[in-house]
């Protein structure tokens, strides 16, 4: 769970509201606060306020929400990896590191697996060791998940910074109020998403203000389901 979840279970539980009684109060679906107790939902500063408003927390900005104000994390180009000199027994040795190194893989096959991280091009630019829980990566088949890594700041309002690493489960349905990978004009982007009559779908960013696209359904392809954020140092 997350500090905004803990906070916000704690304060209903404080106020004996049920999930559905507090939803109610804050327009919300029951579901929606379940995410955000159990940290599996990102919200917006503006969404977080109105949940602890209604529960009464006081000065819920500088107590609760203090990752909406941590700095800009601005992204730094990959250091170039340094190669040591070749000695002659070096390829030896380094095909018995390889070997050693797979064979590790390979014994904790059923507990962790290397998911790539991909940029907007969808270009595998690196891996990150993530566990594996009764044959699932967060409800998705291990070798079908990925990490994508945001590009900018477009998503800076829903606490989604540049160079954070966002876990994606495939899925091909459009969700409302949730962070989904999408292709759209031959990019792969994560906005929040919100379908419209008419078989539109609403893009959302929230850099500095708030903006929406509205596109054709048929144009933008459902890629996955974004289920947990991961922010690099």
């Amino acid at each position: 769970m997350s500090r905004l979840g803990d906070t916000i279970r704690a304060a209903r539980l404080k106020a004996k509201m049920t999930e559905k009684a507090l939803g109610k109060k804050c327009g919300m679906a029951e579901n929606v606060i379940k995410d955000i107790e159990s940290g599996r939902r990102i919200v917006s500063d503006e969404q977080a306020q109105r949940i602890l408003k209604v529960l009464g927390v006081e000065n819920p900005v500088s107590t609760e929400l203090e990752v909406a104000a941590e700095p800009e994390v601005k992204l730094r180009p990959k250091p170039r990896a340094y190669v040591l000199p070749i000695e002659p027994e070096a390829p030896q040795k380094e095909a018995a590191a390889r070997e050693s190194s797979d064979a590790w893989l390979d014994a904790l096959g059923g507990v962790v697996k290397r998911v790539p991280i991909i940029d907007p091009e969808g270009v595998v630019i690196d891996h990150v060791l993530t566990p594996i829980v009764g044959g699932k990566i967060e409800g998705g088949a291990p070798d079908k998940v990925l990490y994508y890594r945001c590009p900018d700041n477009a998503l800076r309002g829903f606490r989604v910074y540049a160079g954070d690493l966002l876990l994606t489960v495939p899925s091909s349905k459009p969700e409302n109020d949730r962070l989904m990978l999408v292709q759209y004009k031959g990019q792969r982007i994560v906005r929040k998403l919100l379908r419209l009559d008419g078989d539109r779908i609403q893009l959302q960013s929230f850099d500095y203000e708030f903006a929406a696209v509205v596109a054709p359904a048929k144009e933008v392809q459902i890629l996955g389901r974004c289920v947990r954020l991961q922010r690099t140092l």
